[in-house]
């Protein structure tokens, strides 16, 4: 337990999280040319039918809205597989349509699982502009091995400022150490 513990205090001590905004492709309706595709012998990609409102890839952002500049405040082992994390950092919020950019000081916490092939981390942030007047929560899943990880983050504030954009907004992780 103790390579594994350390292996992921080094990918978590570090970390710089850099989240892009993701459009979500809507849900492909049934229309029967599912089964059609599925019986077809041969595997060339063919795009959506005229009217379908299918989209075969998810969009991110070219630039990120949010960069992340966080470490590892405590990590307690649970048992063999798992910690609890607490974390701490700030960060830079480039609000939409603009160049304008949000400070941030953020806390949170995660359980990791420890696996083999790399870790599993679930947890949630607290997001609060330097001035304290406005915040949100991040709710975020990531998968990390070899000082790299990727996942998924929810956002949630009932702010009426800066950081209005953020509430229900669904990104995309990347981690580098």
């Amino acid at each position: 337990m103790k390579h594994a513990k350390d292996e992921l205090l080094l990918v978590i001590t570090t970390i710089v999280l850099i989240i892009s905004a993701a459009l979500i492709p809507a849900t492909q309706q049934s229309s029967g040319q599912e089964e059609e595709e599925e019986q077809r012998d041969d595997v060339t990609p063919r795009p959506p039918s005229a009217g379908s409102n299918f989209s075969s890839a998810i969009v991110l952002a070219e630039k990120p809205f949010l960069i992340e500049h966080g470490r590892t405040v405590a990590a307690n082992p649970i048992n063999q597989t798992h910690l609890q994390i607490s974390l701490a950092g700030n960060g830079t919020i480039t609000l939409p349509n603009s160049t304008e950019t949000v400070k941030t000081k953020d806390i949170g916490s995660a359980i990791a699982r420890l696996t083999p092939t790399g870790n599993i981390a679930k947890g949630q942030i607290h997001i609060t502009t330097e001035d304290g007047s406005e915040n949100a929560t991040v709710f975020f899943t990531e998968i990390g091995q070899n000082e790299k990880g990727i996942g998924v983050a929810y956002f949630t504030t009932n702010s009426t400022g800066r950081l209005a954009f953020l509430d229900n907004m669904v990104g995309v992780i990347q981690e580098e150490v």
